[in-house]
């Protein structure tokens, strides 16, 4: 019973990722772009007396494909009640019966809004800066072109055998431009009643639009097409491979803009801290699509579990300074919260600061991966630039990743297994422009670093290199 309930598990991962991947929702946004074509095509044929009987096949078949998206979507959803919440405007404009009534089949026009969605989502892959300065504008156009769209086709579909001054698709199509825009019906009243009201609705979408652009109620309506148009697909429980920070401090903000700047590993950030906005405040200049923020005690078993420890790649434990502690309560709630972290994932890597080297211990017992002394390391920093002016300058640019050469961490090519160091750091430096600085090994799970190894070591396919590079280097 186990097995199969694994292997459901494995399969909804499988869909999970299919359905977010980059190229599924630029093909989703194709695929509604066409579906919006053919219901134009189809109220242009059917006011004309034309067959359809082609447009209504292609129009089933994309209809059958969202439906089975929007399937798919349920059946992985953890939380089935945010699915009807996020989804209701997507399945009443798949819904079948639709195409028994003239009216309700413009219904498959809102799918323009879950294309704006997802064409956001795609932008703030490339860019999040570009995506923070258009998603709003797009969430905009969305609406405007929705509205000029329905209304268009709808005066068409029910003007055109009684008003003369709506002849064409053409004519209705600037009717409802310039009835949007002008607030009143320009080039012809409706002659019918259902003419009436949706003359009606493009008024009514106009006089919004006009407040929007005007600025005279932006606050509001901005707020809400921000929160409409959010790219952030997945809610914290449903994220994976992302970053947790639990706690906060000083230097919590500099660890955020390093890992938002790395352009080949950048993913989510969740930042776990007790009750405080100062996280928040101190991140407000970076763009938020890739940040989540819970304000929760991060030792406890049961936040970790609603920030998708299970599912993280990285965690980062900071000796927290939300609350005034002694430095070795903060140590003890870093150890705390690194055992309980590693019991719920082991295979997480997981970085901690101490405040006090004592408590290293403890973290290496709990299998932590990494253990920072802040002291230490500024204190050695200090040190190094009494004795060797100069070499912080070089230091500094090794850490960011934001300028200049960085340090990476590669697995060893595989013709490379079998083969002395100094001939692969020879062949770097040709063709990548890199240097090899230090092999990592790991022998009976103990990981130990070679820095400027003997020329004569050999490689092994457990050793992973660590090099400088002012970008990753490909094989």
């Amino acid at each position: 019973m186990s097995g199969r309930v694994r292997q459901t598990s494995c399969l909804k991962e499988h869909i999970d990722r299919f359905i977010h991947a980059p190229q599924t929702e630029i093909a989703l946004v194709a695929l509604i772009l066409l579906s919006v074509f053919l219901v134009v095509v189809e109220v242009v044929l059917d006011t004309r007396g034309l067959s359809t009987r082609w447009v209504s096949h292609l129009q089933a078949g994309l209809t059958s494909i969202f439906m089975l998206e929007l399937s798919c979507r349920y059946w992985i959803a953890r939380k089935k009640q945010r699915f009807w919440r996020n989804y209701w405007l997507d399945i009443l404009a798949t819904m079948p019966m639709i195409t028994a009534f003239r009216l309700l089949r413009l219904l498959r026009l809102l799918r323009l809004l879950r294309a704006g969605i997802l064409l956001n989502r795609s932008l703030g892959r490339l860019s999040s800066a570009i995506a923070a300065s258009l998603g709003i504008q797009i969430g905009v156009f969305m609406v405007i072109g929705l509205i000029v769209l329905t209304g268009g086709l709808a005066i068409y579909l029910f003007e055109e055998p009684y008003n003369p001054r709506i002849e064409s698709l053409r004519d209705s199509m600037w009717w409802s431009i310039l009835s949007l825009v002008a607030g009143e019906p320009i080039g012809g009243d409706p002659q019918t009643d259902i003419g009436r009201i949706i003359a009606l609705v493009v008024m009514m979408g106009g006089l919004t639009t006009f407040a929007v652009f005007t600025g005279v109620v932006s606050a509001v309506m901005m707020r809400k097409l921000e929160t409409f148009m959010d790219f952030k697909a997945l809610e914290i429980d449903e994220l994976r491979g992302h970053i947790v920070i639990c706690g906060w401090n000083r230097g919590g903000h500099l660890i955020v803009e390093e890992l938002l700047a790395d352009g080949i590993n950048r993913c989510a950030v969740v930042i776990v801290a007790e009750a405080t906005d100062e996280p928040a405040q101190a991140l407000n200049h970076l763009n938020a699509s890739q940040l989540y923020f819970y304000a929760e005690d991060y030792t406890k078993i049961d936040i970790l579990e609603t920030v998708g420890i299970i599912h993280a790649s990285r965690a980062i434990l900071l000796a927290d300074a939300t609350h005034p502690r002694t430095d070795q309560d903060r140590d003890a709630r870093t150890v705390l919260a690194a055992l309980t972290i590693e019991k719920l994932n082991p295979s997480i890597y997981t970085c901690a600061q101490l405040l006090d080297r004592r408590n290293d211990v403890q973290l290496k017992l709990a299998g932590v991966d990494d253990v920072i002394v802040t002291e230490e390391v500024s204190s050695h920093l200090i040190a190094t630039s009494a004795r060797n002016q100069g070499s912080v300058e070089a230091l500094s640019e090794l850490l960011t990743v934001q300028s200049g050469n960085q340090i990476y961490e590669i697995q060893v090519p595989t013709d490379w297994i079998g083969k002395q160091y100094w001939a692969l750091a020879q062949v770097l430096k040709q063709q990548s422009d890199a240097l090899l600085l230090a092999i990592e090994s790991v022998k009976q799970d103990k990981r130990t670093t070679q820095v400027n190894p003997p020329a004569e070591l050999v490689l092994n396919k457990e050793d992973r290199l660590v090099i400088i590079a002012r970008e990753s280097p490909r094989f």
